[in-house]
């Protein structure tokens, strides 16, 4: 017998069952369907499901095509979204856990007390608070590897590449081209962006393909705007006042906020405007944009960018755990690497060479002030080896330009005083200059064989400004006797006239 749907939810509500409840239902060609069992027969089982995400339907399903029936409680639905929450992301923040906990696992386990459901749960938020205690203590989570509190500390670069490259990915998911390409921009800086990391060469080859697919976006926009703009004005000519009037001011209101946040940008030299798609120049400039960023991003050797990202990225990890010798090998195996992008190249390297200057001045600094410097396992501030303050303040003085560079090619050893081969301190920018005639002078600490792969000239040194030194203090020379006389005279000749004026002041008063 079949009953009606108000009966059968009356009879569902007095036995304390839920029509939400999945079910699921699995079918013998490959299928699932989940949804809720309204009615089942020897013949069919009729389901509530879900049609579409926002849409319900109901169908009856012949047991004929049915392998399988499922049926679940309330708390083994709810568990399967929580079960997505292990493995934990990476680099959640101590609060993101304690928040997770509070917000839906917690809840979840009193709600279902003594379910098998509420056991599982309550290990996964065993799991959180274990994990919550580790970020709390400095530790982070990089791609599923769980860092040590030091580690965490020398890898805030990477990590920082790692959050961007999540950023960037968020947004291709989302379809978001242009707010995407606005992400990637960022990867490249010298100074505020990761150029260094490896992550920028996952960037380069997830941007190439959101390249391909918002160049195919705007070419169609192009295309198809002269009948949109066609389209529009003639919808315009069917309508009359109101509703003309109305439209009018709609479509110059959008107009006019387009334009001034274009032109805002464009001033502000942003590279990826938004383009209007009724504004054929708009949509022709981004295409000329697109088109030149494609080429660009083709000429990378992406596995040579790789090679010397991975060595850069060790130097600036070892410079920020003060180990001087990982970092100047870490530097030298960069600069041995063939190919790539020169100009980039010698930008980045440079500003590793500029942390490596800092990282000794700081080093230096704290030995002056009796203040430890870990390097490496090595305690060194205090008892650092012989050598070590001399190599320190050549390196801050050649970074001030108050003493000449070490011989190209060498840098201070790590320890003792006898140079190591390897890239120095800061050196300047060489700029990249294909077809540059004669031969370019090598900048100092380039591997001179490098440079012949990679012609360079460098720009004109700033002048340098040593700090004057304090002159000694010199008393002056004593006053001769003529030169005392004339001062005493001048003094009894003021003292003479002050008693006059004051005597013939007191004559005019009597």
């Amino acid at each position: 017998m079949k009953l009606s749907r108000s009966r059968l939810a009356i009879l569902a509500l007095l036995c304390g069952t839920s029509l939400t409840q999945a079910d699921i239902l699995i079918l013998k060609n490959g299928n699932k369907v989940e949804g809720t069992i309204l009615q089942e027969s020897p013949t069919a089982v009729r389901m509530k499901y879900r049609l579409t995400p926002k849409i319900w339907d109901e169908k009856d399903f012949p047991m004929t095509d049915i392998q399988q029936v499922v049926k679940q409680t309330p708390e083994e639905v709810e568990v399967i979204e929580l079960r997505k929450l292990l493995p934990t992301p990476d680099l959640m923040t101590a609060d993101k856990y304690e928040q997770t906990i509070q917000d839906r696992l917690r809840p979840f386990v009193n709600k279902y007390k003594g379910t098998k459901e509420a056991t599982e749960v309550e290990a996964i938020i065993a799991t959180y608070q274990e994990e919550k205690a580790k970020v709390s203590n400095g530790q982070a989570k990089l791609e599923g590897k769980w860092l040590s509190a030091a580690e965490a500390k020398a890898s805030e670069y990477d990590i920082g590449a790692f959050k961007l490259l999540v950023s960037l990915r968020a947004k291709i998911a989302d379809q978001k081209w242009n707010e995407a390409l606005r992400e990637f921009d960022k990867f490249y800086n010298v100074r505020t962006g990761y150029p260094a990391s490896i992550y920028y060469v996952e960037a380069i080859r997830e941007i190439m393909v959101v390249i391909e697919k918002y160049d195919a976006l705007i070419a169609k926009m192009v295309s198809d705007q002269p009948q949109a703009l066609q389209a529009r004005n003639d919808g315009l000519k069917k309508l009359v006042d109101p509703d003309l009037s109305r439209t009018k001011a709609a479509i110059a209101r959008e107009q006019d906020s387009w334009k001034a946040t274009y032109d805002a940008e464009r001033r502000a030299a942003v590279r990826w405007l938004v383009p209007y798609k009724y504004d054929l120049r708009s949509l022709q400039d981004c295409q000329r944009v697109v088109a030149a960023e494609r080429t660009r991003l083709a000429a990378y050797d992406l596995e040579v960018l790789r090679q010397q990202n991975e060595s850069l990225g060790a130097a600036i990890r070892a410079i920020a755990s003060y180990n001087p010798a990982d970092a100047e090998a870490a530097i030298d195996r960069a600069m041995k690497i063939p190919g790539g992008n020169p100009r980039e190249f010698n930008a980045v390297l440079n500003d590793v060479r500029m942390r490596y200057a800092a990282m000794r001045g700081e080093m230096a600094k704290r030995q002056m002030s009796g203040i430890p410097t870990t390097s490496g396992s090595t305690a060194i501030g205090g008892t650092a080896s012989a050598g070590v303050d001399d190599r320190v303040a050549r390196i801050l003085a050649e970074a001030n330009g108050t003493a000449p560079p070490p011989a190209p090619g060498t840098m201070p050893a790590a320890s003792g005083t006898a140079p190591a081969p390897a890239p120095v301190a800061p050196a300047p920018v060489a700029q990249y200059a294909p077809g540059a005639p004669g031969a370019a002078p090598v900048a100092p600490g380039v591997n001179p064989a490098l440079a012949q792969q990679r012609p360079m000239v460098a720009p004109q040194p700033m002048p340098a400004q040593p700090i004057a030194p304090v002159a000694a203090y010199v008393p002056p020379p004593e006053e001769s006797s003529f030169q005392t006389y004339i001062i005493v005279g001048m003094g009894a000749l003021l003292v003479l006239l002050g008693v006059m004026l004051f005597q013939q002041k007191k004559k005019q008063q009597d």
